[in-house]
Parts: C-alpha cells; structure tokens; sequence
C-alpha cells in the first residue's frame, strides 16, 4: 500500500500559466475554502455552490482579505510539514524524486513559453488581427522558484520586491533620438509581415497626440477647401478641389503610413512631423487661386513635404536593412511623380492637366501597383521570383487597431466640426425659421452619420472589415 498521502484539491500543477489564479484549496481539517475576487462574485459563487454540494460544508473568502491569507498560511504550513513528513519517511527516494520533477518542472515551463500557440494579444485581436499561431515567450526574469514542494506552493521570495521610494523618481523622458548604437539611431518596426506570417510589437499602439494634432490641421484644410468650393459650384472648381484635395490626402496619409509603420518616439520624430505639417500648410495658403497665381508656390510646398518623406525612406533603407525593398520603392515612385510635378510648372494651362493627372495617379496607386505585381509574382521567370523573394522578404504592415482608432479620431473631428458649422446666432423675433430648419437638419445629418459610422464599426463581428477582404477596406 502506497504511504503517499492522497492527492488533495490543493496541490496545484506546476505547468499552469502565470495568468491562471487559484481558486479553491483545502485546509489541513478537510474543508474546501473558495476565492471570490469581488463581494458581487462571492453571492453568486454562494448560490452555486450551496445548490451543488448538497449541504456539504465549505468555506468562502473574498480575494486578498484576512481570512483568504489565514486560510492560505495554514494551508502551506500544513503541507509543508507533509513535505518534511515525506523526506524523513522515504530519504534518498525523495530527493530523487524531487529532482526529477524540478527538472520536468524546468522543461515543461520553457516548452509552454517556446511551443507555438495560439495567443490572444488583447481583447481586440480575433477582430482586428490575424488568426494566426503566434511564437511567444514570456517576459519574466528568472525560473522556477527554487524552494519547490510537492504541493506547488511558493513563498512570498517569488514576487517582484520594489523599491517605492525609487519608484517615486521614476519617469519617461523622451531623447533626442533612441540610439540603436554609439552612433546612430533606429527607429522599430511595429509590424511586418515573413513569409506570410505577421509578426508584431507586444506593445498596444494607442494614438498619439501628435497625431490628432495632424488630424486637425487636416481638417482644418478639408473646411477651408470645401468651403471655398461651395461658395462657387462650377465645373472650373470642383476641377481645382479634387486636384488639391488628392495633394493633401496624399501627404497626410503619407504620414499616418510612416507613424504606423515605425516606432521612435523622440523628438526627432516630432521634428519630422512638424515639417511636414509646416509643408502641409503652406499647401493650404496657395491652393485657393493656384491655377492663376500661385501653382509654383503650391507644387512647391508640395514637393518639399513628398521629397523629404522619400529621403526619410532611403535614409530608413540603410538603417533598417530588413525592410529596405519596401524603402527604396516607396522613394522611386515618390522621386517618378516629382519629375511630372516639376514639368507641369513650365506648362500653361490647360496642357498642365496632362502631367498633373499622370502623376496623381502615380503618387495615389504607384506603390499599390507594384505591391500587386509583387503578389502576382508567380507569373514572372523563376529567377525574377526568387529576387523578389529575397528583396520583399520583410514588408512593413499597418497596425488594424492603431488606424482604425486613428480613423475613428479622425471622423470624430470631421463631425465635430460640422456640428460647429450649424451653430448661429439669431435676432429675428420668432426663432422658428428657414435658417433654423437647415440648421436642425444639419444636425441630424451629423448625428446619423455618427451613429451609424460607430455603431457599425463597434459591433461585435467576427472580423473588421479591413481584415475581411480588400474590397471591404476600400
């Protein structure tokens, strides 16, 4: 007959994930204890467990209270002395013992944090990310506690001691720019994909203010410009708003792409931004009467934001080697349309249409163009697949959740801005009026488009439409 005493509800496998917390043991008289995390959970775990154990008696404690950590002490102190009951009983064999299952303890650990499995990242990525196996490995310094015992409790030496009064002079400053070594600075990838699979920063990508500072000043050109065709509905001004709302489309997406892609989080980053904003105003202030007076000054200021992103993306080429194919396309078919933009300054109107619609649509579907033929790569001889292969072996990806938390800022400040629009002042004797009618329907056309944009994108799908297909995303 076997002396080992029986296995109790209290031993806990060793192999359990870090997350998994403990919800139920048994005290050394045999009475099982539950956990509840919250006075609301504990009612409903009463409730249960009265109907389910058929008046056996139990005990209920609420989470990190007094009688939780009694209960707890008693619990170890009695199995530890089972523990030295054991190594006096059995000798030699216990410590065999003992070494064997902390070495299955050590193996099984790092085969649980190396294994491929599925992971969830947040509570957002069956719906914005890719249901994809994932290689993980926990962040956590250290192994296995070394004063292990045959019941798996640890002692309080596991936990992370911290210094309160360092942690009180603790704080993020933000560098100059992040060195990547003594003489040089990297940004990070956030995503990319290899091989079909991607691979992502652990990191949640919230959206930054400065970004918002950019969705404004966008904004703040989409009302100038619309305001400014409305106020003249011809053909001669729908043709100067489309051309110059691609122009700043093209720039403000250019950026968002760039801040979605990289990481550096410094101030050479926001003096980067800032640049480009200060090339995107000066797109404002010449894009009203630009093709009478002030076209020069629009390409201008144009070039200078688009020409300065393309040497960011040969600069980024020689530091991140990973990602250079991506780069150096970018930069081609920034520098090809610039040609076209150059040569429409020396040419009247209205043969100036000509290179102006050429190279939109080149800035608009270049790179996409050439992202397709690189899907489609299988069509092409086997030694141009294989060098595709190896240049576009890394190809930068956006962040779902960061652009559609960035497109949600960015409608919220769009509808913010029209409901701004409908507000007036009256001094008519009855208010009930034709201007209060258009402004009351304005209202409600903003309200619709809100509800109807949020409610949709927040419902509980199983996938966001960026991910579903390309035509959704469109």
């Amino acid at each position: 007959m076997s002396t080992t005493p029986p296995t109790t509800t209290s031993s806990i496998h060793h192999h359990h994930h870090r997350s998994h917390r403990l919800r139920s043991f048994l005290l050394p008289n045999g009475r099982e204890v539950h956990i509840a995390l919250s006075p609301e959970e504990a009612e409903s775990l009463k409730q249960r467990l009265s109907a389910v154990r058929n008046g056996e008696p139990f005990d209920l404690v609420l989470s990190g209270s007094p009688e939780h950590l009694e209960a707890l002490r008693q619990a170890h102190t009695h199995n530890e002395s089972r523990r030295e009951a054991l190594r006096e009983r059995h000798g030699s064999a216990y410590d065999e013992f003992e070494s064997v299952r902390s070495e299955l303890d050590a193996l099984g650990s790092e085969l649980h944090m190396l294994t491929v499995h599925a992971v969830s990242l947040d509570a957002n990525f069956s719906k914005y990310g890719y249901s994809a196996h994932l290689r993980t490995y926990d962040d956590t310094s250290g192994g296995p506690s070394e004063t292990s015992s045959v019941s798996g409790w640890h002692g309080g030496d596991e936990h992370e001691k911290k210094d309160w009064e360092k942690e009180r002079r603790n704080g993020r400053i933000m560098k100059v720019y992040k060195k990547a070594s003594l003489i040089s600075f990297c940004p990070t990838v956030r995503q990319y994909f290899h091989k079909g699979l991607l691979w992502r920063a652990s990191e949640n990508t919230d959206v930054a203010s400065f970004e918002l500072f950019v969705d404004l000043l966008y904004v703040g050109i989409i009302a100038i410009n619309g305001d400014h065709a409305a106020e003249g509905p011809t053909g001669y001004e729908l043709l100067r708003f489309t051309i110059t709302f691609m122009m700043s489309w093209k720039i403000w997406s250019d950026l968002a792409t760039i801040i979605s892609w990289f990481e550096t989080d410094d101030i050479m980053q926001r003096l980067f931004v800032l640049f480009v904003m200060s090339c995107l105003l000066g797109l404002t202030t010449n894009m009203l009467d630009f093709f009478d007076h002030t076209y020069s000054q629009l390409i201008s200021f144009y070039l200078a934001a688009r020409l300065f992103m393309a040497s960011y993306y040969f600069f980024l080429s020689f530091i991140i080697p990973m990602v250079r194919g991506m780069m150096y396309l970018n930069a081609i078919m920034t520098v090809i349309p610039a040609t076209l933009w150059i040569a429409s300054v020396h040419i009247s109107m209205p043969l100036r249409l000509a290179p102006i619609w050429i190279a939109l649509v080149l800035d608009l579907v270049g790179v996409i163009s050439v992202y397709l033929l690189i899907k489609g790569k299988q069509a092409f001889p086997r030694s141009v697949e294989e060098w595709i292969d190896r240049a576009f072996e890394f190809m930068p990806a956006l962040n779902i959740e960061h652009k559609v938390e960035r497109t949600n800022a960015f409608v919220t400040l769009v509808f913010g801005y029209s409901v701004v629009a409908v507000i007036y002042q009256s001094a008519a004797s009855f208010g009930l009026n034709a201007y209060y009618g258009k402004a009351a329907l304005g209202l409600i056309q903003a309200f619709c488009f809100n509800w109807i944009y949020f409610e949709l994108d927040g419902a509980d799908l199983f996938a966001h439409a960026i991910r579903r297909s390309a035509s959704a995303l469109l």
